[in-house]
Formats: structure tokens, C-alpha cells, sequence
């Protein structure tokens, strides 16, 4: 079994980049890696001369327009470059992920490999249609008109409507990373045969539960403070249930789009804000609760973290989370304030129960290793090779 692996991301780092980093380890630990493609190494759990950086950016000369367009052409180039290295290659298997491996599936296919395309996040038209009505509740203006002229190749949402789904048609398999997607490509049609969903790994033996320093009643948020994180449900919550020795934290950094809304929030005593930290285990553990309300998601890590750090949580489906309702917190509708009410409540009246659910949420958690990740990998790409060979 030879497989190359590619990713628009580094080797190795932070979020996507670490994802990429054990997708790959995972093959090489296998004996199964041929290449590995990636902006720039990060990492030396790999040897070099198994990596291939793609260092030469032509894109970098636009790098002035919209991230709407530039890292579209990033991407394209990145997708441009990897059939090229394809051509000429003897594997089995190549992974590419979403909005940058159309060129290199063909190639693939080609080639007479098995092709695999993950996404990340629910189906391209499930995502604009929901962001678009949550901009739209929310009073805020976006220009979501594609563009035209010579920038309409490289516009993002022409991209998700119609050069990922192509993607996702080429492809044999589509990986991704909860529930809530798998159900996002069933609903708008995509064959369940060729879905399959791999939840990912996270650091268990950081994210551990430590003493808690007070006994607030604290709510924990952690995530990017913008539209679609649901936080106006959550807010509108908090404020309704005028809660006594309590308080929300949120950590994260406030996009732009929600300064005007969370400005008022901000400036009150029992809302704290943190901006963006890179090491939040001492944040979560602060908390007695962590909800996290979001419309559209892929599979939230932030959840994973969360449990891990002993916390229930109150979350939605659209969040992709592990965490089972009424064992390891409790999963609420996206959008409706009251049933947030009533669970952030059901918490405050019931510590004792808090705790014993953020234990199970701990227990259940910890097994979701990077280590587990890579052995369910690589299980599937045999089984599904397997599968290819005896056709």
C-alpha cells in the first residue's frame, strides 16, 4: 500500500497543519508513505526526503486582494502543482482535501489510484444557505454576490458551489469528521457508500482537569467570537436568566462583524472576554459549564478540549461534537434561547450533577486520541483498498 498525501496546509503545527501531521505519521508509521505534499515541513517525526514543499508561491503576488480570492489561487496553485508531481508516480491511494485536489483527483484517477477528497466542515450548499440566514437574523450585511470578470475563477463561494462538489463526485470516498456532516452531504443527495466519517484526535494527556480556584458559577465559551458560533442565542440567554454569583467567559478573538453587537456585553461585570490564547487547559478549568452554540461546524475541537477538561457541555448538533446528550452534557437546538435557558439553568441548580457529567465527559473523551485517529486511518484505507482490488 503506497500513499501520497497531500494538504494545503504545513507539516505539522496547529490546527490543520497537526491534522495533516498525523494523517501523514500514520502512513509512514504503516510503511505506507510515498510522499507527502504540504507547504513547508514543521515537523521531524517524518523524514525529509519522504516531503515534498511546494515553497514557490506565485499567488503570494496577489496576497493584497480579499482572502475571498487569494487563498483560492493558493489552493488552485497548490492543486496545479500536485498532478503535476502526481504524473509519473506508482501508489495506491492519494488523500487530498476539499477546494484544492480537483486536478489531482483526475490525475489520480487517472493514474488508477483510489481517490479520497476530506472536507472539513458540512456540504458547500448546507453552509451558504445556513451562514446566509444567519447573517441575515443578525442585521448584517455581507456582499455574498460572486464576483465577475477575470476574479470570478477564484471566488470562494463559486468554488464551494461548484468546483468541490465536483470534487466530492470525483473522488471515490469523501472523508469527514462527525455526524453532522456525514447528514449534511446525505440531505443534499450525496451517496451514503461513499461517505465515510472519521472523527479526529487531540493532545488527552494536555487537556486534564485541575482544581478549580473558586465556586463561581462560570459558563466557558472558547472559539472565534463571530456569526456563526450562535453566541447571540447564547447571549440572549445569559441576559434572560439573570443568574446570581455567575458569569460567562468568552475567549477568543472578536471578529469584526460582532463588534458592533457584543460591545454592549462586553462592558458588563458578569461577561469577561479574553482574546485569543493558544493554550486555554487553565481557562476551561475555570468553568463549571462549557456551551457552545454554534450553526455550522465541522467537528469542533474545542469541544473535544472541553470534555477532556472535565466540563459538561451544552452544545448543538451542528456543533459535530462526541459528546452523547444527557451523559456528557446536553445537546440543544440550534438558534432557540429557551432550551439553552433551561439547560444552563438545570447546571446551576444542580452542581453535583455538573460534576459528575463533566467526569463522564472526561472518561468518554480520552479515548479520541491522535493515536486512535491514525489507527482508524489506516484501517479504512486497507479496507477500502481492499475493497477497490476485489472488484
Amino acid at each position: 500500500m503506497k500513499i501520497v498525501y497531500s494538504t494545503g496546509s504545513n507539516l505539522g503545527g496547529t490546527g490543520l497543519s497537526n491534522v495533516a501531521f498525523h494523517a501523514a505519521k500514520a502512513a509512514y508509521n504503516a510503511e505506507s508513505l510515498e510522499k507527502v505534499i504540504a507547504y513547508k515541513n514543521r515537523q521531524s517525526d517524518i523524514p525529509a526526503h519522504l516531503i515534498k514543499c511546494i515553497r514557490f508561491q506565485p499567488a503570494k503576488l496577489f496576497s493584497s486582494l480579499s482572502s475571498r480570492y487569494y487563498y483560492s489561487m493558493k489552493r488552485m496553485w497548490l492543486d496545479w502543482r500536485v498532478a503535476q508531481i502526481l504524473r509519473g508516480m506508482d501508489y495506491d491511494i492519494f488523500h487530498g482535501w476539499t477546494h484544492e485536489s480537483l486536478l489531482s483527483l483526475k490525475q489520480a484517477n487517472a493514474d488508477g489510484a483510489l481517490t479520497i477528497v476530506e472536507r472539513g466542515y458540512s456540504h458547500p450548499r448546507f453552509s451558504k444557505r445556513i451562514l446566509d440566514e444567519e447573517y441575515e437574523i443578525y442585521g448584517i450585511h455581507r456582499d455574498i454576490r460572486l464576483a465577475t470578470g477575470w476574479l470570478k475563477r477564484y471566488d470562494h463561494w463559486r468554488r464551494e458551489l461548484e468546483e468541490a462538489i465536483e470534487e466530492f463526485d470525483v473522488a471515490d470516498y469523501v472523508f469527514v469528521n462527525s455526524q453532522f456532516c456525514y447528514d449534511t452531504f446525505v440531505d443534499e443527495g450525496y451517496p451514503k457508500q461513499k461517505l465515510l466519517m472519521i472523527p479526529r484526535g487531540f493532545e488527552a494527556e494536555k487537556y486534564l482537569p485541575l482544581p478549580r480556584q473558586d465556586d463561581t458559577f462560570r459558563v466557558v465559551f472558547v472559539g472565534l467570537l463571530c456569526v456563526r458560533k450562535g453566541l447571540k442565542y447564547l447571549l440572549e440567554a445569559w441576559d434572560r436568566l439573570k443568574l446570581k454569583n455567575a458569569e460567562i467567559l468568552l475567549v477568543g478573538s472578536l471578529h469584526d462583524e460582532l463588534k458592533k453587537m457584543l460591545t454592549p456585553y462586553l462592558k458588563r461585570d458578569d461577561i469577561k472576554h479574553i482574546d485569543f490564547v493558544p493554550d486555554p487547559v487553565k481557562l476551561y478549568n475555570q468553568g463549571t459549564v462549557f456551551v457552545f452554540p454554534s450553526v455550522d461546524e465541522g467537528s469542533a475541537k474545542v469541544t473535544y478540549e472541553a470534555m477532556a477538561c472535565g466540563l459538561p457541555v451544552i452544545v448543538t448538533p451542528n456543533a459535530g461534537s462526541l459528546a452523547r446528550d444527557g451523559k456528557d452534557g446536553f445537546i440543544v437546538p440550534i438558534r432557540q434561547v429557551e432550551p439553552l435557558m433551561e439547560k444552563i439553568l438545570y447546571f446551576y441548580e444542580h452542581p453535583d450533577v455538573a460534576k459528575e457529567m463533566g467526569k463522564e465527559a472526561r472518561r468518554y473523551i480520552e479515548t479520541y486520541t491522535w493515536e486512535r485517529y491514525e489507527r482508524v486511518l489506516i484501517e479504512t484505507y486497507k479496507r477500502l483498498l481492499e475493497t477497490q482490488n476485489a472488484r
